[in-house]
């Protein structure tokens, strides 16, 4: 049996290892479009390669086939993931929000490890060659890049459009399309917001560990918790990543979309009770010198104008006013940026969108309308939410379609 997989990224490798694991006679082959295999690994969870989560359930998933992506995980999951990524010498470690990395805390060591595991099993891996054409000539398909190639069964693990410095540029999907396949409409995902805040120069820099909510219409959809980074253009974040699919997908709707953070860290009935404590000890202090120690100072100005105070203002003014002391809480604990826009595919993590999922077969990830053409990773309509489940979906996806192959005969 000659199999092709087009793609060297994560799911390309995974794939490529389970097949010759199980059928070590077999030609496996990977075209890579780069002079390396998992350039894309290298650059996630910041190079320290955020493999899984222990957290798992189909809210972290997402596709127009809302069901598809779960009847994938659900036939290899996260503890599978870990259990299976041993065996090649890839241990975990488990971190805040249950997100699981290599002990070394070193994306290489994971590529090392997987391109190590792929030379001792004799996986055939091609530098440098971008397939840019596949057809179907009876029961073979037949490719060309710089040279013409042939197999029994075909692979696209091309991935999205995210981090084209990578590689990535979307020929899965016009192969697909050639094939018959429809594709769903793709956006970045898992990427920065940009506001139009006016002081969002000044505010660059600014980091802090505390919740973030998504606000549309202004009605609040999401809350995430995480790092929330001030930019100049706007906010980045693990918290804000998580909310940028949805806020995404309302601009595109033409939707108000808002980003409430709370810039002191902590939750608000605990800022109450501070804010209360500080305006009976701290009587007859300026009021900029009121908010010192509590949120960093490049967030004073900017506190100071939403909640309209001048420079200079003592706090005896607010001592007895009751509405003032409550709008110091609300733009504390909910201080508000308006959403004008995101970043694109070369600052994204993921890709909304894709090869539509309804054409391939759950139980297998093998097309349905062309016999031996398989679809893994981020080329199909499905993404994940930050924190590892992208990766996860490279795993399975490639897991299921390898159990199916390997129980095909020529």
């Amino acid at each position: 049996m000659n199999i092709s997989i087009i793609g060297g990224g994560p799911s390309g490798m995974f794939l490529s290892i389970l097949l010759k694991r199980n059928k070590p006679d077999w030609a496996v082959r990977i075209f890579e479009r780069n002079d390396r295999v998992g350039k894309k690994l290298l650059a996630t969870g910041n190079g320290r390669c955020n493999y899984t989560n222990v957290k798992l359930n189909k809210t972290n998933f997402h596709s127009e086939n809302i069901s598809f992506p779960m009847k994938i995980i659900e036939k290899f999951d996260n503890k599978e993931t870990m259990e299976y990524l041993k065996t090649i010498g890839i241990y975990p470690i488990i971190e805040k929000e249950g997100r699981v990395y290599p002990l070394s805390l070193q994306g290489s060591s994971v590529l090392d490890l997987l391109r190590i595991e792929m030379d001792k099993l004799g996986v055939d891996v091609v530098l440098n060659e971008k397939i840019d054409k596949v057809i179907k000539r009876g029961d073979r398909f037949l490719l060309n890049g710089s040279k013409k190639y042939e197999s029994d069964i075909l692979v696209i693990a091309t991935g999205g459009l995210a981090m084209p410095s990578s590689g990535s540029d979307g020929i899965g999907y016009r192969l697909a399309k050639e094939f018959g396949h429809d594709i769903i409409d793709q956006y970045p995902t898992i990427v920065q917001l940009e506001s139009d805040f006016y002081k969002m120069k000044s505010l660059k820099g600014v980091r802090i560990d505390t919740n973030a909510s998504l606000y549309v219409e202004g009605e609040k959809v999401s809350t995430k918790s995480g790092d929330v980074l001030f930019t100049d253009y706007g906010l980045s974040g693990p918290a804000v990543l998580d909310l940028s699919r949805q806020a995404i997908q309302a601009l595109k709707n033409d939707k108000k979309v808002e980003v409430g953070v709370n810039i002191v860290g902590i939750n608000k009935e605990e800022i109450q009770s501070m804010i209360e404590n500080r305006i009976k000890n701290l009587e007859g202090i300026e009021i900029t010198s009121f908010f010192i120690g509590i949120i960093h100072k490049k967030l004073i100005q900017s506190v100071l104008n939403v909640i309209q105070f001048q420079l200079g203002t003592k706090l005896t003014s607010i001592y007895h006013d009751d509405k003032l002391s409550k709008a110091i809480i609300k733009t504390l604990s909910d201080f508000r940026f308006n959403i004008t826009g995101y970043k694109g595919f070369g600052n994204a993590q993921s890709t909304i969108g894709g090869v539509d999922t309804t054409e391939i077969n759950e139980d297998s990830l093998e097309s349905k309308l062309v016999k031996d053409l398989y679809f893994i990773g981020e080329v199909l309509d499905v993404d994940g939410d930050c924190g590892g489940y992208n990766l996860q979906w490279a795993w399975s996806s490639a897991f299921v379609a390898g159990s199916n192959i390997n129980n095909k005969e020529r």
